[in-house]
């Protein structure tokens, strides 16, 4: 059986919460060996919620107190072995720790460092100290979500695994270029920018028709019917997306409202998002006598986009997302077993991913001292002695 993409790379993880986590947790997944360093001086704030189980599956864990001069000596001992360092702390923050890129390459020259930061490393605004949360805000992402005359929307944590994702797809990228051309390269990552390029209809609405985008809800620029309707049962909804006048027949046709096909405001999607409150319901006299599940299995056979809109327990439950092997079977230290987020692609072919589940501080000091940087026995605990691998 053919070996996992990243077998053989090694990777410093000097990352911690989501992003950086995240993104070094599904690195690990593909192969690579990633050593995650952190301290009980500052320990990583996730590992109080159970996020720090799925964000640092299958991942090394060494202590190291980086604030003494003696373990910032070892971390360059790890940089000289290692093929890629990602960090994703405050800009300037590596660099007051004498971590800087000089610094790394000085350990191994064709090292690739990953630095993620709120807003990137340059600009004006690199100073400030940011969360994928506030990010949300900063990028105009949580001005156009939510309901038209409503406040937008406050919360949300999904930029930082979004971020995080990216973070592996350039980490796998660099790695490709340095097996073309031997170089190893700083990577200045701005969360900032990425969820900014994932607004690109409503930057160019701007800047050509001097517009700004409001929110919308659950309804589209351009198709309608779209929305998410309700179904039978207590908090049950059929989200439903028409996207043609075939759709838009099939639809009709389905709940009993051919007359809505022959009504000629109805013609055209342009018509159809005119007239959404009215066809709404039309459509949730409909889908009240169905539950979600039935509603969109005869949707889905009349040729209409539609899908329930699940809460996270029936997702856990979701056939398709266990049968197809992303929830993976993880046994813990203490005996247990828990179902954890696997990848969310394959690779045939080659070895199952490596799911295994989170370390605890220290966990793997001998071997990452020890096996790794051939530190005696009597070093390591002198080390200890003195909070240095800490």
């Amino acid at each position: 059986m053919n070996q996992l993409p990243l077998q053989g790379i090694r990777v410093l993880d000097l990352s911690w919460i989501i992003a950086g986590p995240t993104a070094t947790r599904f690195l690990a997944s593909m192969g690579a060996e990633v050593i995650k360093v952190g301290s009980a001086r500052r320990p990583d704030p996730s590992t109080r919620g159970p996020a720090f189980q799925a964000y640092n599956q299958s991942k090394l864990y060494a202590s190291l107190n980086l604030s003494k001069p003696e373990g910032l000596e070892l971390v360059k001992l790890l940089l000289a072995i290692s093929d890629v360092v990602i960090e994703n702390f405050a800009a300037g923050v590596i660099e007051r720790l004498g971590l800087g890129y000089d610094v790394v390459r000085a350990a191994r020259p064709d090292i690739i460092m990953v630095a993620s930061s709120g807003t990137g490393h340059f600009g004006p605004h690199t100073d400030y100290v940011a969360y994928g949360s506030l990010l949300q805000h900063y990028t105009g992402w949580n001005s156009i979500s939510g309901h038209p005359n409503r406040e937008p929307v406050t919360g949300g944590l999904w930029a930082d695994p979004w971020v995080g994702m990216e973070l592996a797809m350039v980490t796998v990228a660099s790695l490709n270029n340095r097996v073309l051309t031997g170089e190893g390269q700083y990577v200045d990552f701005s969360m900032a920018e990425a969820l900014s390029a994932c607004l690109p209809e409503a930057v160019l609405d701007y800047q050509m028709n001097d517009r700004v985008k409001d929110p919308m809800g659950n309804r589209d620029d351009w198709y309608a019917p779209h929305g998410v309707y309700h179904c039978f049962g207590s908090d049950r909804w059929v989200a439903i997306a028409v996207t043609n006048g075939s759709e838009w027949a099939a639809l009709c046709g389905l709940i009993g409202r051919s007359d809505l096909t022959s009504n000629s405001k109805y013609a055209t999607a342009e018509g159809r998002r005119q007239f959404q409150d009215e066809l709404g319901t039309a459509i949730t006299e409909w889908t009240m006598q169905h539950e979600d599940i039935e509603a969109m299995r005869l949707l889905q056979q009349a040729g209409v986009p539609a899908g329930p809109s699940q809460d996270i327990l029936r997702v856990f439950q979701e056939p398709q997302l266990s049968e197809a092997g992303y929830f993976n079977r993880v046994k813990t230290r203490d005996g247990e077993e828990r179902d954890l987020p696997g990848l969310p692609w394959r690779f045939e072919g080659t070895q199952a991913p490596i799911l295994t589940e989170a370390p605890v501080l220290g966990e793997h000091n001998d071997y990452i001292y020890g096996g790794l940087l051939g530190l005696s026995q009597g070093v390591v605990a002198q080390m200890v002695e003195e909070q240095i691998i800490y």
